[in-house]
């Protein structure tokens, strides 16, 4: 991937601030289960299998969800909220799970997480055809924070990838979520 595809594919998108009112939830059954935690670091959200969750844990530090949102005690109101990131490919099946999500979340079902945002995963290396980059931007609209992340070539041969060796580009997305969340002292 050259640096002007990367740099094309990687932005950072802006949405909601937080849940609205009026917004219906999702019907019984149709969005993702819960677990209860007072886990203060980051917590990755797969919203559909193959998303990326464990890769995110395993780049960025966080624990993976397996696609159920992590919740707090009402019982305890010293505990912070659980930081939460959705992820999810970037192909029609990743977009319309993490609308779904975004939905849930908006309607105010989840109110002991803050939720930062939605990172999109490319599911292929080369240009992204028009119908998913549109999809993506509405997408993006129903949640605070979205950043697209580009085909990494060795990162699927290798399953790590170094972060010195990534082109400029991709670095800033690491960057900016280091101001979005702060992780907790070990």
């Amino acid at each position: 991937m050259t640096e002007t595809e990367i740099r094309d594919a990687v932005e950072v998108l802006r949405g909601v601030a937080g849940p609205q009112q009026g917004l219906l939830g999702l019907a019984a059954g149709e969005g993702m289960a819960r677990f209860l935690t007072d886990n203060p670091e980051v917590f990755w959200l797969g919203v559909h299998g193959g998303s990326g969750e464990n890769t995110m844990a395993d780049l960025l530090g966080g624990v993976p969800c397996h696609h159920r949102w992590p919740s707090r005690s009402d019982a305890d109101p010293t505990v912070p909220p659980a930081d939460v990131f959705l992820v999810a490919r970037q192909n029609h099946r990743g977009l319309k799970a993490a609308q779904l999500a975004a939905r849930d979340w908006a309607a105010g079902s989840h109110p002991t997480i803050t939720l930062r945002g939605l990172v999109v995963i490319a599911d292929a290396p080369g240009k992204l055809p028009r119908v998913l980059h549109n999809l993506t931007r509405i997408t993006a609209g129903g949640v605070p924070q979205t950043w697209t992340l580009p085909w990494i070539e060795e990162l699927r041969l290798q399953g790590t990838v170094d972060p010195e060796s990534l082109a400029r580009e991709p670095r800033k997305v690491p960057r900016n979520w280091a101001l979005v969340w702060r992780p907790a002292p070990k």
